[in-house]
């Protein structure tokens, strides 16, 4: 496999660029925009066949990308999305403060004298990580469940890395299930003119049943894993004798963790209240608090450890993994600067018109298409960035043939969150919780990855395609109209 994986960077790029540029007479996409998709997919290729060297790679596609005027400064500094980077770093900051303060140590000690097995320790944290996706955010949820698995696991001494994966599938599938659980939430929402509720009615059912049938999954695929650490917890458990001062200190640990995740579960309405007071424009403060809750959570925190702020700033923070996020946000965004993004999205409609021809009529045959389209693109991308690009392709699909795309949006939500499972940078919270789990000393390989997420993830996919054609579809309103500006 070492010798192949040099042929591979070589082969996948050329074969994109053969089968998308249109002097070729195969793809739609001009010179420019072959180039650029050819460039992302050399990146992404590299990335995944040498993981370990993913930020070499992340600043070779993103150098080439500009020398070659695919990317210009003013659009890289765009596409960063510098404000998901400071909110990880608020995070990050807040979550390393309670590190050093042996507030996770005391929340293993809780559960601990609660729970009498290692199976359902296991399964807990495995829906307590989709349960605070869906109120909180995937983000948020990752970081805190990785760092409790990682005290448990070194407790126990088993092997962290199946617990941590388990744990990234259930969190991506929690994320689904309402409108602040992953952006591309909040991006369906918007555009698609849904509120709060109306998750609740068509996508948290969904998620409850994904969930379980994939923590079934998970306890079958890694029943010997399971088994060990069932074991293990019976036999060593995960108590541990905390010193009195450590105990008298959680109160104000408490305190910075329900203030930090408190303000994020009220940000909306906080943004609201705030743009009254200040005579703003409805919407103007959109996400303003999100971003800036952990922020100012993580300066209460390193006021309260401030002989030790550098260092947690310096140690705790991934900046190693932050690097790399803002790279790959940089480079996927060229597909939006070269409008190569609305070429792949016109795909779906073809392909769709090919769908149907076998007996499901084309306007099922797209929303099945549109769904394939949005999990690819996500497993290899992006998944805010699969969804942007696929939203103006349902516009366009309403305006040309009139069909009720109420479907597609579900669809889009389905596909965007749960294909993320299948590859390590399908989504935030995959890359996120790797990155955890080096500065931990763990290495996590592609194989490993994608032998366990083609088993759980296409479950994942396949019940929501379920949910979708049995519920969705049939039961849709039949007076939907998409909120287009």
């Amino acid at each position: 496999m070492e010798r192949v994986k040099p042929l591979l960077i070589v082969l996948i790029p050329a074969s994109i660029f053969t089968l998308t540029y249109q002097g070729f007479g195969l793809g739609g996409m001009n010179f420019k925009q072959s180039v650029a998709t050819s460039i992302l997919a050399l990146f992404i290729s590299a990335t995944l066949l040498y993981w370990q060297f993913r930020v070499a790679f992340a600043l070779l596609g993103v150098s080439l990308l500009m020398v070659l005027g695919l990317l210009d400064v003013p659009h890289l500094v765009e596409f960063s999305q510098l404000d998901v980077i400071l909110f990880l770093v608020g995070m990050m900051t807040v979550i390393g403060v309670l590190e050093e303060r042996h507030f996770f140590d005391y929340i293993l000690d809780t559960l601990g004298s609660r729970i009498r097995s290692g199976v359902v320790l296991y399964a807990s944290i495995l829906a307590m990580a989709a349960f605070m996706a869906a109120l909180v955010d995937e983000v948020t949820s990752i970081i805190f469940i990785t760092l409790f698995i990682l005290k448990i696991c070194d407790r126990l001494r088993v092997d962290p890395l199946p617990f941590v994966v388990a744990a990234v599938f259930t969190t991506n599938v929690g994320s689904s299930a309402t409108v602040v659980g992953n952006p591309i939430g909040v991006m369906v929402a918007l555009r698609g003119g849904f509120t709060f509720l109306d998750f609740i009615r068509w996508s948290t059912p969904n998620a409850i049943i994904v969930l379980t049938v994939s923590i079934i999954a998970s306890l079958i695929v890694w029943r010997s894993y399971v088994a060990e650490l069932d074991a293990r917890f019976r036999s060593v458990g995960v108590r541990f004798e905390l010193p009195q001062e450590v105990l008298r200190m959680q109160w104000v640990n408490w305190i910075l963790f329900i203030g930090t995740i408190g303000t994020l579960v009220v940000h909306h309405p906080l943004e609201g209240l705030l743009e009254e007071l200040l005579g703003m424009e409805p919407g103007s403060m959109k996400n303003v608090v999100l971003v800036a809750a952990p922020m100012f959570w993580a300066s209460v925190g390193l006021l309260i450890e401030r002989m030790r702020a550098r260092d947690i700033v310096m140690h705790r923070v991934d900046w190693w993994t932050l690097l790399f996020f803002m790279l790959l946000f940089s480079a996927v965004g060229t597909l939006k600067y070269t409008g190569a993004n609305m070429v792949i999205g016109s795909y779906a409609v073809e392909l769709g018109s090919r769908i149907g021809g076998v007996g499901l009529g084309v306007e099922l045959g797209t929303l099945f298409s549109v769904f394939a389209l949005a999990g690819v693109l996500t497993a290899f991308l992006d998944n805010v960035l699969a969804i942007a690009t696929l939203i103006p392709i349902v516009y366009a699909i309403y305006e040309s043939f009139g069909w009720n795309v109420f479907p597609f949006f579900w669809g889009m939500l389905f596909a965007g969150t749960m294909a993320g499972n299948y590859t390590p940078i399908g989504s935030t919270a995959n890359i996120i919780a790797i990155g955890i789990l080096e500065r931990h000393g763990e290495k996590v390989s592609f194989s490993y990855w994608v032998k366990y997420a083609a088993i759980i993830a296409t479950l994942q996919l396949l019940i929501s395609l379920l949910w979708l054609y049995t519920i969705i579809v049939p039961y849709a309103p039949s007076d939907y109209v998409p909120p287009i500006k």
